[in-house]
């Protein structure tokens, strides 16, 4: 009696197993099945971009290596002329939805005008596209969600491979003042 029921346990085992190898491969079979509808839809879904690198002078994409990500970027107007905030480049085509901006704080001044504008570059820091033109970084409220004006023209709004985007800060004049802009950037890309 203990042998069979040593054999009926191993039996019963045996069909589990079975069943177990039997759903698994099912699984695997769909997943694979739907992998292609998922990556095509991948590309059609938007994300938001909120974190960057701050670099100061001119936004080549080789200056981002060594300086920390970071969702608040640093302007000031005694470091220099330019600088900007670089988001990580896509491996595919990105279009540009929406932008926006919070200034956390700002305090000092400089005499001349501290432009933001947002912009499309290629790796050596070439601009391509003006997403959004420049706006008076010194005139715009503190504390709140300001929506920044894009592009309306469709092409000037893609990000394409070996393009990256940026938020640029630049002086009318010679590093001056004392002005220290510190705004949180969020973009919406398809």
């Amino acid at each position: 009696m203990y042998k069979r029921f040593r054999i009926n346990i191993r039996l019963l085992l045996f069909g589990v197993a079975a069943c177990v190898v039997l759903l698994v491969g099912s699984l695997v079979a769909i997943k694979a099945e739907s992998a292609p509808m998922a990556a095509s839809n991948a590309t059609n879904t938007s994300e938001t971009w909120s974190l960057g690198v701050t670099v100061e002078g001119p936004p080549i994409y080789s200056a981002i290596v060594g300086r920390l990500v970071s969702d608040v970027a640093a302007f000031r107007s005694f470091r220099a002329t330019e600088a900007a905030t670089i988001f990580p480049a896509p491996a595919t085509a990105r279009t540009v939805q929406s932008a926006s901006f919070y200034l956390l704080s700002r305090t000092g001044t400089y005499s001349g005008t501290a432009n933001l504008s947002l912009v499309i570059y290629d790796y050596a820091g070439t601009i391509q596209h003006t997403v959004g033109a420049p706006i008076n970084l010194q005139t715009q409220p503190v504390g709140v969600w300001t929506p920044f004006p894009i592009s309306t023209v469709p092409d000037d709004l893609v990000i394409s491979p070996g393009e990256f985007l940026a938020f640029r800060f630049t002086l009318s004049s010679i590093t001056s003042g004392n002005l220290d802009a510190r705004p949180l950037f969020e973009v919406t890309v398809q």
